[in-house]
């Protein structure tokens, strides 16, 4: 049975290469990266040029800042909302702000971390800061350090962070976990088989994986100190996401609360994770959408996801896929836009990007195209 999981889809179509922003802004004034004949720039959720198409490449913005590539020097440096430059090009990479810090290459394969202005505060770190931590990966470890680059503790080198203060680390093949001191609290006894591995103990349990007397390998649940909560029973589990995580047995998915208890029976063909307070679920070879009591609000009528389409409401709207193509429903199941195109993103600052034989097109909630105000949508049958 394969396991279901979310599709981590990345704009590329509608910018160059490499220049997918991690971290975008939030709040209703966000930008958003377009591209016209080779030449990137900005638009508002209106559809307005406010930052002019004249770079080789745009990131999104994260912290009021965005990435941008010249197009004469090749160079990455980034940009305010006005457009001018906070820290002129000097890079040979740029990535998003996060808690005052980006990550950049240096060149000859060097990177680091710097600050809003542009100065470079640690050396040799990668990735985005979070809960005020660094990794800095070495040939057989990685060092934590804070965000003046001062190291705090050390790990096995596949390490990551995870929720509840804790740290996910793999030694010999199995994941254990660690506090932010550098501390083993849970011995390295698990499988690394799960997937939005960065939620792990978002919620006060997390699923994890062992071998069991019968030699298969089972899903369960264990709290921060490693005591087992739910025995392992499952054939597949997925992270907490609204206080509910898929599970998996006997060719049958449902999901369990934050208590390890089964909150919605496992009677489903298929199941997706919670967004917004409703979950995909396949019924029948259909997809429909349930709440968090398990009632069918959006009847199952829609075919599996293709690659790009989530299946996830964000600001009220989901991407679903028919015999036609791909579109984007609202909580009520109407269709806002129209299932032609082969793939959208997540609906973000007002808008959502469909991408399609005739190109990318940024639509609103409205159903109306944004971008580029040359397309026209073909007519349908």
């Amino acid at each position: 049975m394969a396991k279901l999981f979310r599709i981590l889809i990345c704009i590329l179509l509608l910018l160059a290469p490499g220049s997918v922003g991690l971290a975008a802004e939030a709040d209703q004034a966000r930008l958003f990266p377009v591209v016209f004949e080779k030449k990137a720039g900005f638009i508002n959720a209106a559809g307005t040029v406010v930052i002019p198409l004249k770079f080789a490449a745009v990131k999104e913005y994260s912290e009021g800042l965005a990435a941008v590539q010249d197009g004469i020097t090749g160079k990455w440096g980034y940009i305010d909302r006005t457009g001018h430059y906070a820290i002129p090009p000097q890079f040979q990479g740029a990535f998003p702000f996060s808690e005052g810090l980006a990550h950049v290459r240096l060149g000859d394969g060097a990177e680091g971390h710097i600050d809003r202005s542009g100065r470079l505060i640690i050396q040799g770190s990668s990735g985005l800061m979070r809960d005020g931590l660094l990794i800095i990966m070495e040939k057989d470890k990685a060092i934590f350090v804070d965000r003046t680059g001062k190291a705090l503790f050390e790990a096995p080198r596949n390490s990551w962070l995870v929720g509840g203060g804790l740290v996910a680390f793999i030694q010999n093949g199995r994941m254990g976990f660690m506090n932010r001191q550098g501390q083993v609290v849970i011995p390295p006894l698990y499988r690394c088989d799960v997937n939005w591995r960065h939620r792990q103990f978002e919620e006060k349990i997390t699923p994890v994986s062992a071998m069991q007397a019968d030699g298969k390998e089972k899903f369960g649940f264990i709290d921060k100190t490693g005591q087992v909560i739910v025995d392992f029973q499952y054939e597949w589990a997925q992270q907490f996401f609204e206080g509910l995580a898929v599970v998996f047995k006997d060719d049958k998915y449902g999901y369990v609360d934050a208590d390890g208890r089964v909150a919605i029976p496992l009677q489903y063909e298929g199941a997706d994770h919670f967004s917004e307070g409703l979950a995909a679920v396949k019924v029948n070879g259909k997809w429909g959408f349930i709440d968090t009591q398990g009632r069918m609000v959006i009847p199952p009528q829609y075919l599996g996801r293709a690659w790009g389409s989530p299946m996830i409401f964000s600001e009220g709207m989901a991407a679903v896929r028919t015999e036609t193509g791909t579109g984007v429903i609202d909580r009520t199941g109407r269709l806002v836009i129209p299932a032609i195109f082969r793939s959208t993103e997540d609906f973000a600052g007002g808008l959502i990007l469909a991408k399609g034989k005739s190109g990318d097109v940024y639509f609103n909630k409205r159903g109306e195209v944004v971008w580029p105000p040359s397309f026209t949508l073909p007519q349908t049958k």
